[in-house]
């Protein structure tokens, strides 16, 4: 997409400061979060331990007015029987969380119980359970308090406190509406098995709704039995409803509970938001600043600017003899004078590029186009010579093309070879070796040369691939226009010759000489339709990246031992 230089500055100018700029706003807002959290840490921390020590002073209050409850309902030297219930009630009055007291008979029998004036209704067992007086101490279980009475080393009852859950939870709502924004479900009381105990309510957080793996607990690794010690944590999360919160645990081992304190996230951050507007704002009259800055600057260059494009599009059009008309006094200015140099330079090469062309042109009809470029850029001699080189020749010919030569016309014979020749051409061509000529039907590529190349082995037998499939892809079409079944055959050897200029000073060409491309040859006309013939020397050159079968050793015209031969699979 092409963009104006106005745009240009102005997205410089703003990259040019929005990096520092960032870089503060990132740092500021992440110190003023990391402040917020420390600080919403600390009231998380501060509130748990206030409702932990109105859950503690409050259990602490009906423990102890359960047991004096318990001491004036069984005395013995009470006679009246209203003076004693007047006397347990009082003692009941002074513990707000307690809602009913209950005496038990050594056994375990409900022998008589009182219930707190406007506490919540209870039920109490008829006869506690044996386990939970084989204990024979004054405990917590759970919301009960249970513990034995004693009277001259005697146990005569026993006596239970029930605490009263409606009145505690309106405790923890109270707590929770004043320190978080008025929400009723900030504060939680939760038993052993992580259940809401208190405040009352309704909805995903209702009393014996389970924590566990939920809310604050969702994320959390907890130990075995985690609220019988001492244990806390703080972390955030997401709640039931979706929205984000952060919360602290503290477990309160006395009675096997915790406190779990959670508030929304977007109320403890809400100065941060707030700071985050802010740097908005500034970042908004940034840019529009930059803008303006930018429109200023882009129109101060881009005057002359647009008059060196002008004096390129001159250029362009071949007209080397426009000067630059900007003088800036500074680089613009020096720009032009080196689009005068270049215009300068462009005519000559134009010379020069034209003269090469020309010469590479004559001298691709006899050599390789490779040479014939090297010796128009004079990095090569157009002489007799060559130098010794370890190459791969490929021969590849039409198998019985004789008798198809013999009857058809000469048209469809030579029509036919440059079809196949033109291809099988740039097959070579695109493995970089090098047509080194065309007998008849038959074509001989090297590779390895004029460029060296390690891998000319492995270049040669792809390209002998390459040549069998397009030939097996187009021989339906062939038999079809000129009524001959085309396979080839194709002979490889890999060994040293001699590559160079042969000929004399008035006909040259590049070619191959030396026993390894008689050898080749001598393969391509033992090689069947379809078929492609190696000696041991490109097998141990090509590697394992091809598979080849041996054939067993041949007799070759002008080879003294018979040659191991291998066939390309």
């Amino acid at each position: 997409m092409r963009l104006p230089l106005r745009a240009k500055w102005t997205a410089a100018l703003l990259v040019a400061a929005a990096v520092p700029l960032g870089s503060f706003a990132y740092r500021s807002l992440g110190i003023q979060r990391q402040g917020l959290l420390d600080a919403e840490r600390q009231l998380e921390v501060g509130v748990v331990d206030h409702a932990a020590t109105l859950v503690g002073m409050g259990t602490d209050e009906a423990a102890e007015a359960t047991h004096r409850v318990g001491q004036v309902l069984t005395e013995g030297s009470i006679q009246d029987d209203d003076a004693r219930l007047r006397l347990a009630r009082e003692s009941m009055a002074r513990a707000e969380l307690l809602a009913a007291v209950v005496i038990y008979s050594p056994d375990g029998r409900m022998l008589d119980g009182i219930t707190r004036s406007g506490a919540a209704p209870t039920s109490p067992a008829a006869q506690l359970d044996a386990a939970e007086l084989a204990d024979g101490r004054a405990r917590w279980m759970g919301t009960r308090y249970l513990e034995p009475v004693v009277r001259s080393g005697e146990r005569r009852a026993w006596v239970l406190g029930v605490l009263d859950l409606d009145a505690l939870g309106a405790h923890l709502q109270g707590l929770s509406r004043d320190r978080f924004e008025g929400r009723p479900d900030g504060v939680l009381l939760l038993d052993e098995a992580a259940r809401v105990l208190a405040p009352a309510g309704t909805g995903p957080l209702a009393p014996g709704t389970s924590l566990e793996k939920h809310d604050l607990l969702g994320g959390a690794s907890l130990p075995a039995d985690p609220f019988a010690h001492e244990f806390a944590f703080s972390g955030e999360f997401t709640a039931d409803g979706g929205e984000p919160m952060s919360g602290t645990l503290r477990a309160l081992p006395d009675h096997r509970w915790a406190i779990v304190v959670r508030r929304s996230r977007a109320a403890a951050y809400v100065q941060l938001a707030e700071a985050r507007r802010a740097l908005a704002v500034s970042g908004v009259l940034f840019a529009l600043l930059t803008a303006l800055l930018g429109t200023v600057a882009a129109a101060w260059t881009t005057r002359p600017v647009k008059r060196l494009v002008e004096l390129t599009r001159a250029y362009a059009a071949r007209r080397f003899g426009e000067r630059s008309p900007v003088k800036t006094g500074d680089e613009l200015e020096d720009l032009g004078h080196s689009l005068e140099q270049m215009a300068g330079d462009l005519s000559a090469s134009e010379v020069e590029i034209a003269r090469r062309a020309r010469v590479e042109g004559d001298l691709s009809r006899y050599l390789p186009a490779k040479v014939a470029s090297a010796i128009a850029r004079g990095e090569a001699k157009l002489a007799l010579g060559g130098e010794r080189r370890a190459v791969t020749v490929l021969f590849a010919d039409i198998v019985s093309f004789t008798p198809f030569a013999e009857e058809a016309p000469p048209e469809q014979v030579v029509a036919l070879l440059n079809e196949l020749f033109s291809v099988l051409t740039e097959v070579v061509f695109r493995h970089e070796g090098t047509v080194d000529k065309f007998i008849g039907d038959c074509i001989m590529g090297i590779f390895g040369a004029p460029e060296r190349a390690d891998d000319h082995a492995q270049r040669a037998l792809a390209a002998a691939e390459d040549m069998h499939r397009f030939v097996e892809a187009n021989a339906p079409a062939w038999k079809k226009a000129y009524g001959i079944d085309v396979r080839l055959g194709i002979g490889v050897n890999s060994g040293e010759a001699l590559v160079g200029n042969l000929g004399s000073e008035a006909r040259m060409e590049y070619t191959a000489i030396g026993d390894v491309v008689n050898v080749a040859a001598r393969l391509e006309r033992l090689a069947q339709p379809g078929q492609t013939l190696l000696t041991s020397e490109v097998v141990a050159l090509a590697g394992a990246g091809f598979t080849t079968a041996p054939l067993g050793e041949h007799p070759l015209r002008g080879k003294r031992q018979p040659v191991q031969i291998f066939e390309l699979r």
